[in-house]
């Protein structure tokens, strides 16, 4: 999934959720949107890993891509760091990497929501890049344009 779909993706879910917990709505807004590509990181030319290559390069060359930084452990594990130094902000932490999960899981490559087990692979029905994401991209936009505009 491009990174551009993968943010209006957390925001969708983002702005579903925001109002569940007591935290600051504008400081989980964003959380969510920066976490919804921070997984993205163990590939270098996206758009997280061509800005961080120096780690980018290093996470792909251990984990390859779609592999760790894309599982429930590792989603897991980052929030309980977050969680013990920022207390409940952990929950938009979860929340974004969680959507950048389902939103990979939709593709066609899939994901190892339980890497390196291999016990829980999905794969989707959609291309990254194709003609039917940026459908649902532009269907992901007005959407969350109708969201905002009722708040």
């Amino acid at each position: 999934m491009l990174a551009i779909t993968h943010l209006f993706f957390s925001l969708l879910i983002g702005l579903l959720t925001y109002n569940f917990f007591k935290l600051n709505p504008i400081i989980f807004i964003l959380i969510v949107l920066i976490i919804g590509i921070f997984p993205d990181i163990d590939h270098p030319k996206s758009k997280i890993g061509r800005k961080l290559k120096i780690l980018s390069y290093p996470i792909n060359f251990i984990f390859g891509h779609r592999g760790l930084f894309h599982s429930l452990f590792a989603a897991a594990g980052f929030s309980f760091l977050i969680w013990i130094f920022f207390g409940n902000y952990y929950i938009p932490f979860f929340i974004g990497f969680l959507s950048h999960l389902i939103g990979d899981g939709l593709t066609k490559q899939g994901i190892d929501f339980t890497y390196p087990f291999n016990m829980f692979k999905i794969k989707g029905f959609i291309k990254t890049g194709s003609f039917f994401e940026k459908i649902i991209l532009f269907v992901l936009i007005l959407t969350n344009a109708y969201l905002l505009y009722i708040l």
